[in-house]
């Protein structure tokens, strides 16, 4: 086993199945009080965190020995004691704009001086997810904290690339994506009025240039 991709689908599939169902409990649950659980996806995914780091755990002790999640400040949300391993976990959903996050604590991983991390995306419904383990992250990959994050630092996805192993779902170069729609564009006013032309041109070359941004497809674990 290549032990630098000790995560997989199926572990991530095992895992989400089991988040999902206790998801679905949660709503039940809200419910009945008179709650809306994705009211505020913000909190539901606060909720669900601790789900994320059990079951990620129940899923890896499996495979490898002396797998701990422990939870407390201060301590890594999962252990893996075969490998040696600290791996954090994050979870996130699209804002209202359609964008994605993905966030550390930044001083924690100056002092950790390099972590992987496992994040997972999930639908407003919970019912889709993608999920990407990224190998030996450093604070070369993030930004540092803006003001009023309360130190939290956000992933810039292009420098992590390299890094990372997308699981489930798929990541999607919206560069590619827009550059593609522009040549096809560009095809269709060869004789139409050059303003057209030049500014289809300037928007080439601006996706051309920038760093690649991403967006995620996500897919459903229901079989």
């Amino acid at each position: 086993m290549n032990h630098d991709c000790y995560l997989t689908r199926e572990d991530s599939i095992l895992a989400l199945k089991k988040m999902k169902k206790f998801h679905d409990e949660c709503q039940l649950l809200y419910e009945r009080h008179g709650f809306d659980l994705l009211d505020n996806l913000g909190r539901r995914n606060i909720l669900m965190s601790q789900a994320q780091e059990k079951f990620f755990a129940e899923s890896l002790s499996e495979k490898f020995m002396n797998v701990k999640n422990d939870g407390h400040t201060g301590e890594p949300d999962i252990f893996i004691g075969e490998l040696d391993k600290e791996l954090e976990c994050k979870l996130t959903s699209r804002t209202k704009s359609g964008a994605i996050s993905f966030q550390t604590d930044y001083s924690t991983l100056q002092d950790k001086k390099s972590l992987d991390y496992l994040y997972v995306v999930a639908s407003e419904n919970f019912d889709e997810f993608a999920v990407v383990h990224y190998r030996g992250l450093t604070v070369e990959e993030f930004r540092p904290p803006a003001a009023g994050s309360r130190g939290k630092s956000q992933l810039i996805k292009h420098k992590a690339a390299d890094k990372g192993n997308i699981l489930l779902g798929s990541m999607i170069s919206v560069n590619n994506r827009e550059i593609q729609k522009l040549k096809r564009k560009l095809e269709k006013t060869k004789t139409t009025q050059k303003s057209i032309r030049k500014k289809l041109l300037k928007s080439l070359e601006f996706w051309e240039s920038t760093p690649t941004k991403y967006t995620f497809k996500l897919e459903s674990v229901n079989e």
